[in-house]
């Protein structure tokens, strides 16, 4: 059955993302066909900040591909991005930024020329603008210091927080996210959620972000509204509205009761134990 999930409810018109009815099927390595998702459906709104949820396997990168134009659904209803169909192999202009699980900076350059290549890649800004952006977006992520840095004179969190950066400075309208505080310890990612929601409610025009994570206290701490996705082949199965403030806690009794709900929904709704 075609569920159809929108990410912030009651969003005025156009959506950020307009997927519907969306299949993705990979052929087997010995025939027959490798079910990604079936028939999902999913919406968000301009400026919110989405998690989606689900265990290592179950699509939640690929769907990213999707929205991105990587990946080509098998068959879809509707795959739209900022009011325009999305075509793999055909990239108009949609101001889509991109963070990685790993930071993916070019060692040879500095974290200063890292942004620059990211702001020439898209073209999206003019550049008379790349100084302002650059003293702006890593002003804000506490890296003015650091501009003429190389990535191996950095620690860990700091380069995974010049990638976030590297996508900022071209002011995407979407940025999506893929598990990129997995591979840092806790206390490098707790500091890094509190400068990604810094940077998103600071900054002029809110970005809608789609972030990816099987970290259901990082889901907590971060969403607006939780997408919780079933292992694969994947369908939605639960979607949680989170209406607290930033910055959140791990210690606060809500996000402790909102960790215990997501978690009672796996195991109720994707027969999942958490």
């Amino acid at each position: 059955m075609t569920r159809s999930i929108d990410m912030a409810p009651g969003s005025p018109a156009p959506l950020d993302i307009d997927l519907q009815e969306v299949t993705l099927e990979f052929p087997g390595p010995r025939g027959g066909v490798l079910t990604v998702f079936t028939d999902l459906s999913l919406t968000a709104a301009p400026g919110s900040f989405n998690i989606l949820l689900g265990p290592s396997g179950c699509g939640k990168s690929t769907l990213l591909n999707v929205i991105d134009g990587l990946t080509a659904p098998t068959r879809a209803e509707r795959v739209q991005v900022l009011g325009r169909d999305v075509v793999v192999g055909r990239q108009p202009e949609r101001r889509i930024g991109y963070v990685f699980q790993s930071a993916r900076l070019l060692p040879w350059k500095t974290l200063r020329q890292n942004a620059e290549f990211g702001l020439e890649g898209l073209g999206l800004q003019p550049r008379v603008r790349w100084p302002e952006l650059i003293d702006k977006y890593f002003g804000l992520a506490g890296l003015s210091d650091f501009l003429d840095y190389y990535p191996h004179q950095v620690s860990g969190g700091m380069q995974q927080r010049a990638a976030i950066v590297r996508a900022w400075v071209n002011e995407p309208r979407i940025l999506l996210m893929d598990e990129p505080f997995s591979h840092l310890d806790e206390i490098s990612a707790g500091e890094l959620r509190r400068g990604l929601v810094d940077l998103w409610t600071q900054d002029d025009e809110r970005r809608t972000i789609v972030f990816v994570t099987h970290d259901i206290g990082e889901a907590a701490l971060l969403g607006e509204r939780i997408v919780m996705m079933t292992p694969r082949p994947s369908s939605i199965c639960y979607v949680r509205d989170v209406d607290l403030p930033w910055p959140r806690h791990s210690h606060d009794d809500a996000v402790i009761d909102i960790e215990r709900e997501l978690r009672q929904a796996f195991a109720e709704r994707a027969s999942v134990e958490v």
